[in-house]
């Protein structure tokens, strides 16, 4: 079956919030708000403002938190990076794919962690 992305589905990520997603990247990074605060040269609990959904002057920061995690910034606004590609799948494939989608943020995270340990952990 072939299909882009966006016949894939576009509300990849939808589900969360900014916060949320700024939360369970930062996690990914492995970093503190202190951290990402003092990357950003910026307090605390303004970081604790953005991961909760209280400040709006999150979104003129999403350039500098994207560098920070090393994310597109549209990770932030959607959930999710899109590349234009046609792609073939197998219907395991689209099984997975399914799944995948309807796990949180944090969630998609830790999936795409234990993929990598796996394959780490193969090449041994």
């Amino acid at each position: 079956m072939t299909k882009s992305p966006s016949a894939l589905g576009a509300r990849l990520g939808s589900q969360e919030t900014l916060g949320q997603r700024i939360r369970a990247l930062r996690h990914y990074a492995g970093m503190t708000q202190v951290e990402v605060a003092a990357a950003l040269r910026l307090s605390r609990s303004a970081i604790a403002h953005w991961e909760t959904d209280r400040d709006g002057r999150v979104r003129e920061y999403l350039p500098r938190l994207a560098e920070l995690f090393q994310v597109p910034v549209e990770v932030f606004l959607t959930g999710m990076a899109t590349q234009e590609a046609v792609v073939q799948l197998t219907i395991d494939e689209i099984d997975l794919l399914r799944l995948y989608r309807s796990l949180d943020v944090g969630e998609r995270l830790s999936v795409q962690r234990s993929i990598t340990r796996m394959l780490d952990r193969k090449k041994k």
